[in-house]
């Protein structure tokens, strides 16, 4: 596996997305994608490659400030992959939203009842 983070930076419809093989995945910021398959390929490609040989604990971090149905979908389905991957090493995924953001909140908690790995709900 290539051993340097891999990183896309933001635009205005898409989040930072940090992929680090020391165990870290971030996304942040909004994730409005007006092409998913295009902007969610790399990162599809980089996990099939790192999950073949994971870090102990794969951490990963979402702080979305808006999704749009597109890409709560892509976003799902992704987290979704990650969680019925076969391996023995530890996934834990952190959600964050604002604390007045019910609507982030809520996709949350739709996730995380929905995916089968650790979720915490962190409030900011």
């Amino acid at each position: 596996m290539n051993k340097k983070p891999q990183i896309l930076s933001s635009t205005d419809c898409t989040p930072e997305v940090i992929l680090d093989p020391q165990g870290i995945i971030k996304i942040a910021g909004r994730l409005i994608p007006v092409n998913a398959d295009k902007f969610f390929k790399p990162i599809d490609d980089w996990l099939k490659e790192y999950f073949s040989d994971p870090a102990d604990i794969t951490r990963i971090e979402i702080n979305i400030d808006y999704v749009n149905s597109l890409g709560t979908k892509y976003l799902f389905d992704t987290l979704h992959e990650i969680a019925n991957i076969q391996t023995k090493k530890e996934i834990l995924i952190n959600w964050y939203y604002a604390e007045d953001d019910e609507d982030t909140l809520e996709k949350g908690i739709l996730f995380s009842s929905n995916i089968d790995v650790p979720f915490n709900l962190i409030s900011t």
